[in-house]
């Protein structure tokens, strides 16, 4: 786990801009102020940014990909819930489960909360949008989602004292969302 630093997020920032112009996402520009905005005006047509103008936790992009696999970009560190599945409060640290071989637990759960933001994602085709619609709401129980160890997380101080592990942004992935009838 990355400790936290303004640094450390910098970085993780920078490398998810690198990624954003790679996809065509946002063009190039000599400018780092319109740079940054552009990239901004793109986040906040997703719903990304809050009021305040902050990027919001745990937020995706959608990536150019053929419906029904589609590849998404992580753009803001996706915390592991501090949560147990009884609603009790996990003791700080908060990290992912992990495999006996150290793969890291990405809980189902999680992925399908993610899906279902696409289904309201402004900018995301209507055809996505209600094919995953239709996998949050019908999806049968799945495991969890075992990502590679050497995937990088980083350490969130919270409010309330807490450390949260975090899946760190630029983290990409792919999910297959064909409906099997």
């Amino acid at each position: 786990m990355i400790p936290y630093s303004n640094a450390a997020l910098e970085a993780m920032f920078a490398h998810v801009a690198d990624i954003m112009l790679e996809h065509g996402l946002v063009d190039p520009q000599d400018d780092a102020e319109t740079f940054a905005a552009d990239i901004m005006t793109l986040l906040h047509s997703q719903g990304h940014v809050n009021d305040l103008g902050d990027v919001i936790l745990g937020r995706f992009l959608l990536l150019p990909s053929q419906i029904p696999k589609i590849s998404l970009l992580l753009v803001s560190p996706l915390p592991i819930d501090p949560y147990d599945e009884d609603l009790r409060r996990k003791p700080s640290p908060i990290q992912f489960s992990r495999t006996a071989s150290g793969q890291i637990l990405l809980p189902s759960r999680m992925l399908l909360t993610i899906i279902e933001e696409l289904a309201s994602n402004p900018v995301a085709p209507e055809d996505l949008r209600l094919l995953c619609l239709n996998v949050s709401r019908r999806a049968l129980p799945f495991p969890d989602i075992a990502l590679p160890s050497d995937v990088e997380t980083i350490a969130l101080p919270t409010e309330q004292h807490d450390i949260v592990e975090a899946l760190v942004p630029g983290c990409m992935l792919t999910v297959n969302l064909e409906m099997k009838t």
